[in-house]
């Protein structure tokens, strides 16, 4: 019996093949598998890459820093989920060597360090030099290359470190985890942890920093990360690649919410896209089934058998999708050439079954609930050229369909709130153009009184099947608002990256400038031709109390309390930066303060202490104390490398002869020897270069935009999808009702005219509708998910409909052709 059944069912599935019947509903499911799979390999690649890159930020996959050392337990715990450590302490000291000293920043390193990245060292100041992977020896010590300048070494000399001595064995140009903090770095030396106690420079009382560097598997991070966050306290945080690098972070966040949210309707437009081939399919099996109950099948024999063939087709998409997305992702992988950086990370195990998984739980979904009506229907009613559509259960199919689509997204996206905002603005989405659909076609069967020939059957005939042309324009405002949604939300992502860090950014800072200095290191630039930002004059302090209050009684959570325990470097202008935008307030440029000190507050900032407009700071600077009123609250482009501050003031607050000044600059890399020059005639400054840095930053971010152009457009790919689907389930009835007006006379050309006309207004009605649903979408996803700012897309308000209207007037011609093709004596005769 099971052979039979089983014979049936593959004889079924030859037949259909062979006869055209399974095209669509395949096409239709390889390409849902092929499309997700592919989505899911390529951005799973690229954003394991992408992150596998980013952690060299931390020379770690996440850090515990801290105040205090690290406990021993916390390490031991950290060994024993299979973790691998290493261990960081940094401290101030004198460098002395040559008569002259230095204070310099040490990093002392034990032998595991760095668990990420590499460091670069040389023979010389200002090279590229090599890579080495792992710390100095004892009695060792690695030396930027301005203290280099700053002391008169070279490799192979000896400097004191508080009472030790080292041999310089290396120029340190590069470590993987410089501190993202540029302002008030001192200059770097590395040595091995074993040399601390023998310095002298920690002792109690001391300002050290300590760093526990993880390195696991990221379930075993994870896993850890929730043990030990409980028992932090004041004095230790945790810190990740999104906490250690505002711009990396934010770009990673904004890029994963991206994909996921394309890849999510992705799957929307592609449940659609099969749902529209099975129903057609369900409803062309109605002749089979009452023959195959004349044969002796029952209801529940035939059944089984659709079912299966149904899952067998599945099992085949399932195998030949997922094969045809590795070989598509491998395709734009070779395509892509030199954009895609050597020995991405390889995908993980998901990635490979994600779209074969997506696709077979869509067909089953989809497929079911017309292929069940089936079993009813009966020989008497097929011969009366009754459809099986009277038999489907509708309400049963949304259930169904809406249940199978809200699984998967959430299984792709692991999102409650994506998949409630998605699932949400769709359903509020089909009951607006629902309503908006059935008073247009309305109105277009007024227009087509008054109108030519063409013209008149065009508009007619969207009348005529109104119940049907309201779904396909839900179908198709759907589709565009997607696409619309999709095309700003990418154009705002990528330009914002591309703006974040443009050619020329400053990539050095110089600071420790005195007013003496200053004019003579403007004259510098100038005669060397390197091209600066202006001065800040700087001086460090922090804020003490607000509305006299103490402020380590209002502390609230804002990255720790460690902004507000340490000095920050403050200044005053009349005027704020680009990167600054005043978000409470107002500026004070042009207005007299009358001698009283005025401030403008970072928004975080004044968020952690729950400072507003109007209220009163009092700032400590060097022991003085002065009070001063917030006029304004900004937000800050931190990520910019442009200098930025905290807190601004509208006048002095501190002496000439304590104020130094700050500046950024543009170096090529083949001006890089004038730092040597710069640290030979201004020994007391100290410059920081961040070039590497961003050049890092900006290889991730081209990483980034390309994942999101390669989303965006396979969304289009699965958007014209939906289109073809759509229109060819109304392909048999095209083929009728054009069989009989050629019958009656019309010709082939007037046919062909008033498919273009229906199928264009089609378009004009959904792209009217979708500009309005997705401007709504966009704010919400722009607002809650992108974190965003809202931008009205005034061009596309006229472009939308149009290219609708084009695209689906053109989709719609060319899938339909045929029926001005086929002699009308052969559909009338069902041949």
């Amino acid at each position: 019996m099971k052979n039979t059944m089983l014979n049936s069912v593959l004889l079924l599935l030859w037949r259909d093949w062979k006869s055209g019947e399974l095209n669509l509903l395949l096409t239709s499911l390889l390409l849902a598998v092929a499309t997700i799979g592919s989505i899911s390999l390529f951005t799973n690649r690229i954003q394991n890459s992408i992150e596998e890159e980013a952690t060299q930020f931390l020379a770690a996959d996440a850090q515990i820093k801290g105040s205090t050392p690290i406990p021993e337990a916390w390490q031991q715990q950290a060994a024993a989920d299979g973790l691998t450590l290493a261990n960081a302490q940094v401290f101030r000291a004198m460098a002395f060597a040559n008569d002259k000293m230095q204070l310099s920043s040490v990093k002392a390193v034990d032998d595991g360090y760095p668990l990420k990245g590499k460091l670069r060292l040389a023979d010389q100041p200002f090279t590229a030099g090599q890579p080495a992977a792992r710390a100095p020896k004892p009695g060792h010590a690695w030396v930027v290359s301005r203290l280099m300048g700053a002391l008169g070494v070279q490799v192979g000399d000896q400097i004191e470190i508080g009472e030790a001595e080292f041999v310089v064995s290396a120029v340190l140009i590069k470590e993987p985890d410089s501190s993202s903090a540029f302002f008030g770095v001192a200059p770097r030396i590395i040595i091995h942890s074993q040399d601390v106690a023998k310095t002298g420079a920690v002792s109690t009382g001391s300002r050290v920093s300590y760093t526990l560097m993880l390195k696991g598997d990221e379930s075993d991070i994870a896993a850890f990360q929730n043990q030990i966050t409980p028992q932090l306290g004041s004095h230790f945080r945790w810190v990740g690649i999104q906490d250690d690098n505002r711009g990396v972070g934010e770009a990673l966040s904004r890029a994963s919410s991206f994909l996921l949210v394309a890849g999510s309707l992705s799957i929307l437009l592609l449940g659609i896209a099969i749902a529209m081939s099975a129903r057609r399919y369900a409803a062309r099996k109605a002749n089979q089934v009452a023959l195959l109950k004349t044969f002796g099948k029952t209801p529940n024999q035939i059944l089984r058998m659709y079912m299966l063939n149904i899952f067998m087709l599945g099992c085949t998409g399932f195998v030949l999708g997922s094969a045809l997305a590795w070989l598509l992702h491998m395709v734009i992988l070779s395509l892509l050439g030199d954009l895609i950086p050597h020995g991405l990370q390889p995908p993980g195990v998901r990635a490979y079954w994600a779209g074969g998984f997506a696709g077979l739980v869509a067909l089953l979904a989809f497929a079911a609930p017309p292929i069940l009506p089936l079993r009813y229907v009966s020989p008497w009613r097929v011969l009366q050229a009754k459809s099986q559509e009277q038999y489907e259960n509708k309400w049963l199919s949304l259930g169904v369909g809406t249940i199978a689509i809200a699984f998967i997204l959430y299984w792709f996206a692991n999102s409650v709130t994506l998949t409630a905002i998605l699932l949400g603005g769709i359903v509020l989405s089909v009951l607006v153009v629902g309503v908006a659909s059935r008073g247009l076609l309305t109105l277009t069967n007024r227009l087509s009184a008054v109108t030519q020939k063409a013209w008149r059957f065009g508009l007619a005939n969207l009348y005529r099947h109104r119940q049907f042309n309201a779904l396909q324009i839900v179908i198709f405002s759907l589709l565009f608002m997607i696409i619309f949604i999709m095309f700003i939300v990418r154009t705002s992502l990528v330009d914002q990256w591309r703006d974040q860090l443009p050619e020329g950014a400053p990539n050095h800072f110089i600071f420790n400038v005195f007013q003496e200095e200053k004019a003579a290191l403007e004259n510098f630039f100038k005669q060397k031709g390197i091209d600066s930002q202006p001065f800040y004059p700087m001086a460090r302090g922090r804020v003490i109390a607000v509305n006299g209050s103490a402020s380590k009684d209002l502390l609230k959570d804002y990255r720790g309390s460690m902004n507000y325990e340490r000095e920050l470097n403050l200044t005053w202008s009349d005027k704020f930066g680009g990167d600054n935008e005043i978000v409470a307030g107002k500026p004070w440029a042009g207005e007299d303060a009358e001698g009283k000190y005025w401030a403008s507050v970072e928004k975080e900032y004044a968020e952690g202490l729950g400072i507003e407009v109007g209220d009163d700071i009092l700032v400590s600077v060097a022991g003085d104390e002065f009070t001063a009123q917030v006029k304004s609250i900004r937000s800050v482009k931190w990520d910019s490398m442009n200098p930025n501050f905290f807190l601004i003031f509208n006048q002095p607050f501190v002496s000439e002869g304590a104020v130094n000044w700050l500046t950024s600059f543009y170096l090529p890399p083949d001006k890089k020897t004038l730092l040597n020059d710069i640290s030979f005639t201004f020994p007391t400054m100290t410059f920081i270069e961040v070039d590497q840095m961003i050049d890092q930053v900006q290889s991730i971010i081209a990483k980034v935009s390309l994942a999101v152009e390669f989303v965006f457009v396979l969304v289009i790919a699965a958007g014209a999808l939906v289109l073809v689907s759509s229109i060819q389930s109304t392909l048999d009835e095209r083929l009728k009702e054009s069989a009989i007006l050629r019958a009656l006379g019309a010709n082939s050309r007037l046919v062909g005219q008033s498919l273009w006309i229906e199928f264009g207004a089609l378009g004009l009605v959904a792209g009217v509708i979708s500009v309005f649903l997705g401007e709504v979408g966009l704010y919400l996803l722009q607002t809650q998910i992108f974190k965003l700012d809202y931008l009205p897309s005034y061009r596309l308000w006229w472009v939308s409909p149009l290219l609708a209207a084009l695209l689906i007037g053109a989709i719609g011609y060319l899938s339909t052709r045929r029926v001005v093709k086929v002699p009308p004596l052969v559909i009338l005769a069902n041949k």
